[in-house]
This record gives C-alpha cells, sequence and structure tokens, in this order.
C-alpha cells in the first residue's frame, strides 16, 4: 500500500479540486505540506478527511528566501519519514533540494504548467501566452536537483484558441494526476536512460487527453 504525500503553495486549487470530486487518490493520502499559510479552506478539507497538514510559515520563522528551499526540503524529508510516505505529488513553488532528492529520488512528482522543456521555471502560463505559443499545456515529471529537468511522465495540451483563463490549462492536471497514481498503484511506472516508460501500456503515456484512464482507480 502506498502512502501519498502533497506538497502545495498558493490557493492549493488542485488539490481543493481533488477532495471537491472526492478522488480516490484520498484514500492513501496520508499528508499535505502546505507553505502559504492560513488557508481556512484546505484546513478545513484536510480536517474532515483526518489528513494531517503541517503548515510552514516562512515569515513567522524569519526565514529570508534563500534558506527558505533548504528549511522546506529538510521539513519534507523528516516528515516523509515519519508519516513513512512513499510518493509526494508536488504542486508547490519552492524548489526542493539535497538530501530529499536522494532519498525519495523518482518518488517526487512535480506538476508544471507548460511543455517541458519549454517555458521551464515561475510565470511559465503567462510566457506561453506572452510567446502567442500555438499550444500551452502541462507536464508532470519527477524531480531531480535541476529546474523542471527531471524525467517526464506524462504531458497535456490544451489550443491557444481555447484558452479562457488559467485555469484552463490548471484543471488539466487532474485527471493527469490520477492516471498516474494507477500507474503507480499497478507498480508500472519505471525509468530507464532519463526516459519513462509505463509497463504493458497500449498507447503512448506522454500525452493527454490520449489517456487510458479507466474505473479501476474507483476503489
Amino acid at each position: 500500500m502506498h502512502k501519498i504525500a502533497f506538497y502545495v503553495s498558493g490557493g492549493a486549487s488542485r488539490l481543493k479540486n481533488l477532495f471537491e470530486k472526492d478522488s480516490f487518490i484520498l484514500q492513501d493520502t496520508h499528508l499535505i505540506v502546505f507553505d502559504n499559510p492560513p488557508l481556512e479552506s484546505l484546513q478545513k478539507l484536510a480536517n474532515k478527511a483526518k489528513i494531517p497538514l503541517l503548515e510552514i510559515d516562512y515569515k513567522k520563522l524569519g526565514l529570508i528566501q534563500k534558506e527558505r528551499n533548504r528549511y522546506l526540503s529538510a521539513t519534507l524529508l523528516n516528515a516523509f519519514k515519519k508519516y513513512k510516505i512513499t510518493y509526494c505529488f508536488c504542486f508547490g513553488r519552492l524548489l526542493l533540494e539535497g538530501e530529499l532528492l536522494k532519498v525519495y529520488k523518482n518518488k517526487i512528482i512535480n506538476f508544471h504548467p507548460s511543455i517541458l522543456p519549454m517555458f521551464a521555471g515561475n510565470r511559465a502560463i503567462d510566457k506561453q501566452l506572452e510567446s502567442k505559443s500555438f499550444l500551452l499545456g502541462n507536464t508532470a515529471h519527477f524531480i531531480d536537483s535541476q529546474m523542471d529537468s527531471g524525467p517526464i511522465i506524462m504531458q497535456s495540451v490544451l489550443r491557444r484558441s481555447d484558452f479562457v483563463d488559467y485555469e484552463s490549462v490548471l484543471s488539466l492536471q487532474i485527471p493527469m494526476i490520477e492516471q498516474i497514481y494507477m500507474w503507480i498503484k499497478e507498480n508500472r511506472i519505471f525509468i530507464k536512460n532519463h526516459q519513462v516508460y509505463i509497463k504493458d501500456s497500449t498507447s503512448t503515456p506522454s500525452f493527454f487527453p490520449n489517456l487510458e484512464i479507466s474505473n479501476r482507480g474507483k476503489i
């Protein structure tokens, strides 16, 4: 049995979307780490689901910007060990580093709102819009020591003409995370030469909406 953690920042919109749809992932979620408190709506959802919520307030801790990555990474590592976390889904703003990435190599999955390797880093959606790119999208990838450079698991695409607001892009991450977790539960994800493969896959795993989502996840 896998034990899942979420690291989220900002308004935690995608995690709240998973709560709203009562996603099967929440049954295996054992920790939420949030570094933009307070957020009463997230607190209520976590409390109702009886999922531990660890809040980090950098200002109260007196941490300057360059100290925050190190503190967050060490805090995540300690919390993951405490709750025996096996995988983490990352929707946070800060870069992870150090021992955490060694202990949890290929176990922390980031969801970045662009089609990598294009538009890495912050303001990804804005950068895509400013570039007048024909396509926008998302990338789910394992985190490594570089920014947005880890092995890519899946990508989603959205025609620019279909863009309405940020949620047009970000909402596509919800079916991505559910499909990826189904693959994790079935032990179907493996990596060779920095390339992600899906065992026994009958379709190209890299692109959404061409997914193989089924009712197997409804447990």
